[in-house]
């Protein structure tokens, strides 16, 4: 969690020390920890240097889990890298900011696996073995904006990208997989860069995703007035205390259209979509879905016959008043769109 993303970073932090929640607690010792090994990651910065000089193409598939913020991206990411044989971003390698592929090989024999829970704080897993966003990593070629992504980039990135991840794959010699909510705005990009790339899209009714992104910024910001999430902005009309609703309803919606617009220019056969909903009730067709189809990898049904989650966060947790609002601005700016269609 890089706390330049956050108005408020101080009231973050009391935030998170008076939740009891053992996530956030965990973060803020992640967050230690990285400060603690900077001297070894300059060290080692070198060598991950040498490392990528010698990059070979690797025919290892790369996964990317997209989505709009608070739609079921970390759950699916979480459960993904536990049934199946990838690698992954941990928090452990995350700490090591200049030299992730050099700190794996010296050090992933002694990182620990991924929590068996799958509690998570706004996008952030428990222990140094759960699955990262990679955030520190991705902003080397998208940049520091967590919410918004570039059209595109420059060439020299693109290369820098394919050497990198070309490095990564062939030094784990496993197919690699990630969650990074920006990601979602550039998955055509992604898509040629990488000749053997596949994407894994959960969507969620936007009704929901609202109302979470609407407590999701009073617990992270301290305020319903900043934004926080893919594609988020301040909220600056003062006349009406609940135009804010509005405005992340606009968010929620141009999310999705732009997801939309990106499937469609994606091989169907490299795109994989499934509900939040149905995930949540049987969550075993997805992980089997892409085990066999992107990772030509044999599902054991064992484990997954009573694995589901609970779809709780589907109902009313704001006031009426909220609430209706959400689905009022939802609805208009779907007949909206459906008028523009005519």
């Amino acid at each position: 969690m890089s706390y330049s993303n956050f108005k408020d970073p101080v009231g973050l932090l009391k935030r998170m020390l008076l939740s009891g929640n053992k996530t956030a607690y965990s973060i803020l010792f992640r967050e230690f920890f990285t400060k603690l090994v900077v001297p070894i990651d300059l060290l080692l910065r070198n060598s991950e240097k040498r490392k990528l000089k010698k990059s070979n193409d690797s025919t290892l598939p790369i996964i990317l889990v997209l989505g709009g913020s608070r739609s079921g991206t970390t759950l699916l990411y979480q459960t993904l890298e536990r049934y199946l044989s990838v690698s992954y971003i941990s928090n452990f390698i995350a700490s090591f900011v200049n030299s992730p592929i050099t700190a794996f090989k010296l050090f992933h024999r002694l990182i620990p696996k991924s929590v068996k829970s799958y509690q998570s704080y706004f996008g952030s897993v428990q222990g140094f073995g759960g699955p990262n966003d990679a955030f520190f990593l991705w902003n080397r070629w998208l940049g520091e904006d967590r919410n918004h992504a570039p059209e595109d980039i420059s060439e020299e990135s693109k290369v820098e990208m394919r050497t990198f991840f070309n490095t990564w794959l062939n030094t784990t010699k496993k197919p690699f997989l990630n969650k990074n909510n920006r990601n979602s705005l550039c998955a055509p990009m992604f898509d040629k860069i990488f000749p053997n790339i596949f994407f894994v899209e959960i969507y969620r009714d936007p009704i929901f995703v609202a109302q979470s992104i609407i407590l999701s910024r009073r617990t992270v910001q301290g305020s319903d007035k900043i934004g926080w999430g893919l594609l988020s902005k301040d909220f600056e009309n003062n006349s009406d205390p609940l135009a804010y609703i509005d405005d992340i309803c606009r968010q929620v919606f141009e999310v999705n259209r732009i997801l939309a617009v990106n499937r469609a220019k994606i091989d169907p056969n490299k795109y994989f979509r499934v509900s939040y909903e149905d995930f949540c009730e049987n969550p075993m067709d997805i992980i089997k879905l892409v085990g066999t189809q992107a990772l030509d990898q044999t599902v054991d049904d064992t484990d997954l016959t009573n694995l589901k989650f609970s779809a709780a966060s589907n109902g009313q947790r704001l006031t009426d008043e909220e609430f209706n609002r959400i689905k009022s601005c939802l609805k208009d700016l779907q007949n909206k769109k459906e008028l523009a269609k005519k």
